[in-house]
């Protein structure tokens, strides 16, 4: 389907539109994660009793704080790639709603994970769950790919290929480390599954060089008349 031929002043308030939508979106994901949490029902209730169920729930905290943390760092990284936009494609609509896709899947392989998490012998939650981790990070790469063409013309200005791929290795971090991790689980559960914690210092430390690089080679926005 062709893009509808808007004025120039209606572009901007279409890309609002976009925004506020997956805005909405990624709420609800993010919302949806903590549902699968119910407070523990115990009759005759004692400390060590409550105690008990709580300490249950650890690997289901840790899988909430976890998902959570990927959800709001997907957004973030759709926060920052929507900032260099200023046209839209009908393509870049439907590219932008494959993504939101993979997102609101996760509340569903998040609490799938979380329901059987005390089960170590099973590995097929996890790699559901990972599987949604990958298949968020690949929509994510794509539509970076696509709105950083420069053929297409559709950002604020030209991206240098060092912030391309400073962008794709970002995204890329995140499905590699669950993998790394996915197999681990094969080895030893616990470990295989406390690998992602290490997500945020692999991306706070492990790509500085390229993201300074990065930084100098970028291009200052076209002019606005």
């Amino acid at each position: 389907m062709a893009q509808a031929g808007h004025s120039a002043n209606k572009i901007q308030f279409q890309l609002d539109r976009i925004n506020f939508f997956t805005d909405g979106v990624f709420a609800i994901a993010i919302t949806l994660l903590v549902i699968e949490f119910k407070v523990p029902v115990i009759e005759h209730a004692t400390d060590a009793a409550l105690w008990h169920s709580l300490k249950e729930m650890v690997w289901k905290l840790l899988g909430f704080i976890i998902s959570f943390c990927i959800v709001g760092y997907y957004w973030s990284v759709h926060h920052r790639i929507f900032g260099y936009v200023e046209k839209y494609t009908s393509r870049l609509l439907w590219l932008n709603l494959a993504f939101l896709f993979s997102v609101v899947l996760l509340p569903f392989t998040s609490g799938l994970l979380g329901e059987y998490a005390s089960e170590s012998e099973l590995h097929l939650p996890y790699a559901v769950y990972v599987i949604n981790i990958c298949l968020t990070a690949f929509m994510n790469a794509l539509l970076w790919f696509y709105l950083s063409n420069h053929n297409l013309d559709l950002l604020t200005h030209k991206i240098s290929k060092d912030r391309i791929l400073l962008g794709f290795y970002f995204t890329l971090v995140v499905p590699v480390i669950f993998l790394i991790s996915l197999g681990l689980v094969f080895v030893n559960p616990t470990i295989g599954r406390l690998v992602p914690l290490f997500i945020p210092l692999v991306l706070k430390y492990g790509l500085n060089g390229l993201s300074a690089r990065a930084t100098v080679n970028e291009q200052l926005p076209k002019e606005t008349t």
